[in-house]
């Protein structure tokens, strides 16, 4: 199963009066990164957010908001009620005459609220939103992930009928120069065939890139097979990318045929659409 590294997923409810959204949004990263943004900081709950997101991913910055608020006033009146009568009694008592603001209020409001939101049900709660969440998240990822795939596969072969188009042309292109090279010797030195071989193998074998087509071919069979497998590949494929690139310049410098170092232009050219596909990839 291959996921995308970015992605977006969101999920609500409601429980005890509280109006939850859960956020996911993922991102490129080379390692996995986990950014949680809850005002509640019920740190209890961030970690185990971030056991269960360790378990699902392997790659990426994966950022989660989660979003509070008051479905119903969860204020329980009564007991806010029996604060304000035993302040005032104590006030009585000791002859005093303090005040309480609005914003003293509404931090016993907002105390109140908070002991709901960790309230082990509650917590429970929000840890079946998350998982539902990662669910979606991991839903969407993996469909962005198979059409990433798809686009690999087109480049890949791509480069492997631009490769077998170097193969052909090399096979050419040395007929030619073999013959060019032999007609040059052959006006200098008519009567010594073997040094004129010998001298002729020398530069065939300085322009040799049947080795480099070969180590080409095997590159990209092994890259057709990692891409079929469900594990991680990212990294392996920005690995291949990395082989097949040295290749493709290897037959650019030791060919002395142009047609074979457009081909190598056009070889980098799938290399570097591929490797910027792969970033994405988990």
């Amino acid at each position: 199963m291959t996921r995308s590294m970015t992605g977006f997923a969101s999920v609500s409810g409601s429980r005890h009066l509280i109006n939850f959204v859960v956020q996911f949004r993922s991102e490129n990263s080379k390692n996995l990164e986990i950014l949680i943004a809850d005002e509640s900081n019920n740190f209890k709950l961030h970690e185990t957010i971030k056991k269960l997101i360790q378990k699902n991913f392997n790659r990426g910055k994966i950022r989660i908001s989660i979003s509070t608020a008051a479905k119903n006033n969860p204020l329980n009146r009564q007991k806010i009620g029996k604060y304000l009568i035993e302040f005032s009694g104590i006030a009585k008592k000791y002859d005093l005459n303090p005040t309480i603001s609005f914003s003293e209020l509404n931090e016993i409001v907002n105390k109140e609220f908070r002991n709901i939101q960790k309230s082990p049900k509650v917590e429970k709660y929000q840890i079946e939103l998350i998982k539902k969440g990662m669910g979606e998240l991991i839903k969407n990822q993996t469909q962005e992930g198979s059409k990433l795939i798809k686009d690999i596969r087109k480049k890949v072969d791509n480069i492997i009928k631009i490769n077998n188009r170097i193969k052909s042309q090399f096979a050419k292109s040395n007929r030619k120069i073999e013959s060019k090279y032999k007609k040059e010797l052959l006006k200098n030195f008519n009567d010594d065939s073997i040094y004129i071989k010998k001298e002729i193998g020398n530069m065939i074998e300085r322009i040799d890139i049947e080795e480099e087509i070969l180590r080409l071919h095997s590159h990209l069979q092994k890259l057709k097979q990692i891409l079929q497998s469900t594990k991680s590949k990212g990294l392996i494929i920005d690995f291949y990318m990395q082989e097949i690139n040295r290749e493709a310049n290897t037959l650019a410098s030791k060919s002395k045929d142009f047609v074979i170092s457009d081909y190598s232009i056009e070889i980098k050219k799938n290399l570097n659409q591929i490797r910027e596909i792969a970033a994405n990839i988990d």
